[in-house]
């Protein structure tokens, strides 16, 4: 009979590839790379490593795809002229509706976490492009920056914190009746900071709670000798060298599942670190009917990169709430 023709005859290396529907794969060999021949008694290839091969092939389809849909992204920005455009909730709600039809309920919600990440890193691409090549564009908190740090100036504090505030910073202090008397003098102009002695940096929560809607910026926490902190807070923000905390307030959907980790991807992808954050569920119109949680956070990295600043910008456009509420040495 007729000699049987050998599957591999000239030991190329049998790269697999995926093709075709889900789930389905074809081996195929790539003949720029070639295997020497098999020493007799070698053993044939492990199921394991064959695996292992499909799963690199399908990592360097997905690496191809990835780096053209970021190409895409940019180019897609160009023709939308500006970053106010780039987030399209319905057209992501059917992106997301289209890729999940037909899945399992566990693939279907890993495909969903996969595209929106995908999504979500297309559109961060997008935003740093508008950054970058738009030298008027201005963040709501870059009008309030200013270079340097005021060394004198009116200290607006509770009366019974205002001998050691005074003793700590050095300046004249005014004092008022309760904190919430002070911050409303510091936004009417009747001094330049407010202060605040609270027991430890973590009792902090409800500080932030009463400023993140008001233009006040979180300009320092300093340690006192007896173990307290000094919350020191102005309408400005300082850009100064030795600064290298910045705190945000923004908002995640209590229904949506994957708002939170989301964001915090942001902040990793601009290369700043989350030290500490704290969520707190708040009313936002009058008649406490609609509750959203409201996370306050502690960024160590750079308040004016090209990175930091392409993540505030696509944070304030497609968040509820976003807002940079401080800037400040690390203690």
């Amino acid at each position: 009979g007729k000699r049987k023709k050998p599957e591999n005859p000239r030991g190329f290396v049998q790269k697999p590839q995926l093709t075709g529907a889900e789930g389905c794969f074809i081996i195929k060999c790539d003949r720029n790379q070639r295997r020497a021949a098999p020493e007799q008694g070698e053993p044939p290839m492990r199921e394991q490593d064959l695996l292992n091969q499909i799963i690199d092939s399908c990592d360097d389809a997905l690496r191809d795809v990835f780096l053209r849909r970021m190409e895409i992204a940019v180019k897609l920005t160009d023709a939308q002229k500006g970053g106010e455009d780039i987030y399209d909730p319905k057209r992501e709600a059917t992106v997301l509706r289209h890729v999940t039809a037909g899945l399992s309920p566990e693939l279907s919600t890993r495909a969903n976490s996969l595209w929106r990440s995908l999504m979500r890193m297309s559109r961060g691409r997008q935003y740093r492009y508008v950054v970058t090549n738009d030298p008027d564009l201005r963040l709501p908190h870059e009008q309030d920056i200013l270079e340097t740090v005021p060394r004198d100036g009116i200290v607006l504090c509770p009366g019974d914190m205002a001998r050691d505030i005074s003793a700590a910073l050095g300046m004249e202090v005014s004092p008022c009746h309760s904190i919430s008397a002070a911050i409303e003098a510091l936004l009417e102009g009747k001094g330049d900071f407010a202060g605040l002695i609270v027991d430890s940096y973590y009792d902090t929560e409800w500080l932030y709670s009463m400023i993140y809607r008001q233009p006040i910026y979180i300009n320092s926490f300093i340690p006192l000798p007896d173990g307290r902190m000094l919350a020191l807070f102005s309408k400005h923000l300082y850009s100064d060298v030795t600064n290298s905390i910045v705190s945000v307030a923004f908002s995640i959907r209590m229904e949506q599942y994957g708002d939170l980790s989301q964001t915090l991807a942001v902040f990793a992808e601009a290369k700043l670190n989350v030290e500490y954050f704290r969520v707190k569920t708040v009313d936002i119109d009058q008649d406490d009917s609609q509750r959203i949680n409201i996370v306050f956070a502690e960024l160590s990295g750079s308040l004016t990169s090209a990175d930091s600043r392409a993540a505030f910008l696509q944070l304030q456009q497609e968040l509820q709430v976003f807002r940079v509420i401080g800037y400040r040495e690390s203690y």
